[in-house]
């Protein structure tokens, strides 16, 4: 019997934890299901508290009395699941996190005696505490990047792998990851094939959906000696820059006048508004999580000058970036920020800074 272990820390996103008992559950059932009912289901589960003792919203693991006695059991592998923890800025994760050192002692102490370790998306700071990531490639979301780097300088982060191994680990960016995390810790302890019947049930796949549309592939741009991909890979790299269809052309191997009927025939629109579109994706993410001036966006964007950025993030948004940012943004105030991180360096009775006006 395989035991899993959901940790609920301090500030623990509960959803999450209860995503992971849809996958234990559903794989329970289908084991059942193979052996016509003859055999005890192969997983079972515990909701823990940040002091490794059961948690007061143990009755909300969707258990039933045998589920939960052969819980109890001495299991032959043990794995302990972190779900994310809640964001709202930096300095109030790094509190979260110190409330949790019991958490992280327990993790650190689990990992060097086998057990397996799945973290996902902000409770990767845990795992980060509990000294198991050092020089361990981390996927993070883009938005936690800079504070986690700055936290844990010796990690590796890996912007484009959402999941990754490590020995006994499994690592998730984000939280939507939780059912792919809890299989991969799945396959990593000898249940593969229960795993495996799970995914189709749990996660998209878009090769066996193609399969099943039966929809010819379109050949050109997806290859990537084809003129389609090399102009999108070209915009891609030079888009904080101004550019012309005569550079991506000529980045293309192909006329202007080819160039911009691929990208009608394939992506439906213009070499150049192509190129807009993409400035103005980048241009959100900028506003939603940094505190960065409109015209230091419109420069990293490509612009050269605040006003056709201002018209043409309208355009594509329909709103203003000023709009955009206050209806999406992801920070908080600088000075509520401000304040919040004084509370990591001040000593106990020192008084804050007055916020700015």
């Amino acid at each position: 019997m395989i035991r899993f272990d959901l940790y609920l820390p301090h500030g623990g996103l509960p959803g999450s934890v209860f995503g992971a008992i849809d996958i234990l559950r559903e794989a329970n059932s289908l084991a059942r299901a193979r052996a016509g009912r003859r055999i005890d289901a192969p997983v079972a589960w515990r909701l823990l508290g940040p002091d490794g003792g059961p948690h007061a919203m143990r009755r909300l693991a969707f258990q039933s009395d045998e589920e939960a006695k052969r819980s109890r059991r001495a299991p032959a592998t043990a794995l302990a699941v972190v779900p994310p923890l809640m964001m709202v800025t930096i300095p109030g994760l790094r509190r979260l996190v110190a409330q949790n050192a019991a958490l992280c002692a327990q993790l650190a102490s689990r990992h060097a005696a086998g057990d397996w370790i799945g973290a996902c998306g902000t409770g990767l700071w845990l795992a980060g505490r509990a000294g198991l990531l050092a020089h361990q490639p981390v996927p993070l979301s883009w938005l936690y990047q800079s504070g986690f780097a700055h936290d844990f300088p010796d990690t590796p982060i890996h912007s484009e792998t959402p999941l990754t191994l490590g020995p006994h680990m499994v690592l998730a960016a984000t939280p939507d990851l939780m059912h792919a995390m809890v299989l991969k810790l799945l396959d990593g302890v000898g249940l593969s094939d229960l795993a495996a019947a799970c995914r189709d049930k749990f996660l998209a796949n878009p090769e066996r959906q193609h399969l099943v549309l039966d929809i010819p592939e379109q050949v050109v741009g997806t290859s990537r000696d084809a003129p389609l991909h090399r102009a999108i890979a070209f915009i891609e790299a030079n888009a904080g820059r101004p550019l012309t269809v005569a550079e991506m052309a000529s980045a293309a191997a192909v006329s202007e006048r080819t160039l911009v009927r691929l990208f009608a025939r394939h992506i439906e629109r213009s070499p150049i508004q192509f190129l807009h579109e993409l400035r103005v994706k980048r241009a959100r993410m900028w506003l939603e999580a940094t505190w960065r001036s409109m015209h230091e966006i419109a420069d990293a964007s490509g612009y050269a000058d605040v006003s056709t950025f201002r018209r043409t993030f309208k355009r594509i948004a329909g709103m203003s970036p000023s709009e955009y940012r206050e209806r999406y943004t992801v920070r908080t105030p600088r000075a509520v920020w401000q304040l919040q991180a004084y509370d990591d360096v001040l000593p106990p009775g020192k008084g804050k800074p007055a916020a700015r006006p």
